[in-house]
């Protein structure tokens, strides 16, 4: 029995990946795998009530008794795109089902979140189900290039007068935190960094010259790093796990940061998470054959930091009227969800019994999701994805070799069950 369900759950996600949701791509791809969504769990796609919302995201309602406030779960259908084909051992949109594991682009981010999702809701259909409130899914086909399928939803339900008790979207896994703990903790978003994308252009023969010098005053602009509050209660909730003066300051946080920021400088995602940061994304163009030269940035913008001030703290330093900034996103930083109550409370339990003896963490997403659009919606958004991704997995998303593993799947169907009857 247990075998039969590990094959229809990886067949499930092989299946979902074979088709190549590139949101820049075309629409085919779409419209494929809404088809193999329907075919693969008929009961849940007859009984709840779908539309589509800019021809290639679903937003599905399945009706409940009038009893209990709504909930939301939150995916996306679109992938990465693939920049490195060739160091691949497998065809990145084949779905080879290999070892134990899944491989292609989107088995972590995030067809296999949606998977696990979807046949949790059929199974539990399956054996007379009926939900207390409305239980809504919405699955966006923009997420990757921050596009606005997902904000129609929002704007959608906020229109119908929806008020979930919690939204649930991906952001965090069962992982391990380098250099800040010694076991894997369950790391559950609550807040993401604010993120601003820009493009600083000039004009004429040395214009890339320009751009340089202006990049190079902006990549040393310096951000006072500092323990915010999302942060504290991270290091709060970690502090039993580590030793001597580090647990001693992690659960004093707020008044022993001097030992923690040094802590946290050690890595990529410490550093993240203590300061705004600014970085180059690209750079193009050519004067010598007429093209207009380009530096591209990306910001990451602390709580507590504000996009606007960054952005006329970037137009100070860059100083140069020959220069123009062009701002394509801007996205102040999260509210922060509660972790307290009775939403925190059943992500808890679901957590201590498919994850047992692991640590419940509240944490800062460095990154960007979907979830931030649901914020008129209702205070209790959380963002993860119930799957055990150890560092060297974790290295795999949006990377060589993305899979993963079946054994991460059914777990991860009965953590949805468990949430789906919350």
């Amino acid at each position: 029995m247990q075998q039969a369900v590990e094959k229809r759950v990886a067949r499930a996600l092989s299946l979902l990946i074979q088709q190549p949701t590139l949101a820049a791509g075309p629409d085919r791809p779409f419209e494929e795998s809404h088809t193999i969504l329907r075919e693969l769990f008929p009961l849940l796609f007859s009984r709840a009530e779908w539309e589509r919302v800019d021809g290639r995201a679903l937003l599905g309602r399945l009706p409940g008794e009038g009893g209990s406030q709504p909930l939301i779960f939150l995916s996306h259908l679109d992938v990465a795109p693939i920049r490195d084909a060739d160091a691949w051992s497998v065809p990145p949109f084949s779905g080879e089902i290999r070892g134990g594991f899944v491989y292609g682009r989107g088995a972590m981010d995030m067809k296999g979140h949606l998977i696990a999702l979807l046949t949790a809701a059929e199974a539990l259909l399956d054996q007379g189900f009926r939900p207390l409130g409305d239980i809504y899914f919405a699955f966006s086909c923009d997420e990757e290039i921050r596009g606005p399928s997902m904000q129609k939803m929002a704007v959608m339900l906020e229109k119908r007068g929806v008020k979930p008790a919690f939204v649930l979207d991906e952001g965090g896994s069962v992982t391990q935190l380098p250099s800040l703990s010694q076991r894997p903790a369950a790391l559950i978003g609550v807040a993401e960094k604010g993120r601003m994308c820009f493009t600083l252009t000039a004009d004429g023969e040395k214009s890339m010259e320009t751009l340089l010098r202006a990049s190079d005053r902006l990549l040393r602009m310096f951000f006072i790093p500092r323990i915010c509050p999302v942060t504290g209660r991270m290091l709060q909730a970690l502090s039993s796990d580590m030793q001597g003066i580090s647990r001693f300051c992690a659960a004093h946080p707020g008044k022993l940061q001097g030992h923690l920021l040094r802590k946290l400088e050690h890595t990529h995602y410490g550093r993240a998470i203590s300061r705004t940061q600014v970085m180059i994304s690209g750079m193009q163009g050519d004067a010598l054959r007429g093209e207009k030269a380009a530096v591209t940035f990306q910001a990451s913008i602390l709580p507590g930091d504000e996009a606007r001030e960054l952005l006329k703290r970037i137009q100070r330093v860059i100083g140069d009227s020959r220069i123009l900034v062009s701002v394509d996103v801007m996205d102040e930083p999260s509210l922060v969800s509660p972790s307290q109550g009775m939403a925190w409370d059943a992500l808890q339990t679901a957590v201590q019994v498919h994850f047992p003896d692991t640590a419940v963490v509240p944490y800062l997403l460095t990154g960007a999701s979907d979830a931030r659009r649901m914020e008129s919606l209702c205070p209790c958004i959380y963002r993860f994805s119930p799957f055990i991704l150890l560092p060297e997995e974790m290295g795999r998303m949006h990377g060589v070799d993305e899979r993963l593993s079946i054994e991460n799947l059914i777990r991860g169907v009965a953590f949805f069950r468990q949430m789906l009857m919350a």
